[in-house]
């Protein structure tokens, strides 16, 4: 606690706070919305042409996600795993096979000939 103006409050690190929701988004086992692509591509400080680009998707394409709301918008699965693996590799020290893997799924994800098959909870 912290006394502020004469009022205790509880000491929050919002970096912290910040980072843990953002790790809790990339494991979640339902779809992200479009408030929590929002606060992913907030809390990277990316534009929506960064983030679009990053993801291979146009800058309204992430606009329209995002409009979702609490909803999960129409994005398709391959690209939501990039996101996800996106926010751990950015978040965690991994090995040099999970960036290995990273890399393979991303190149994978954007050829449409194969579906992809990962438990995004197995990888973290």
């Amino acid at each position: 606690m912290v006394k502020v103006r004469g009022i205790w409050t509880p000491r929050i690190d919002y970096n912290r706070l910040a980072r843990d929701v953002a790790l809790a988004l990339a494991k979640k086992q339902e779809r992200l919305t479009g408030n929590e692509i929002r606060f992913i591509r907030q809390h990277f400080e990316m534009t929506l042409q960064a983030f679009g680009s990053r993801f291979d998707v146009s800058h309204p394409a992430v606009l329209k996600w995002e409009r979702a709301g609490d909803k999960p918008p129409a994005l398709k699965w391959p690209v939501e795993k990039d996101i996800r693996l996106f926010i751990l590799d950015r978040l965690l020290s991994r090995p040099k096979a999970f960036k290995e893997l990273y890399e393979t799924l991303r190149e994978e994800a954007a050829s449409p000939s194969k579906p992809l098959e990962m438990n995004v909870t197995q990888a973290a």
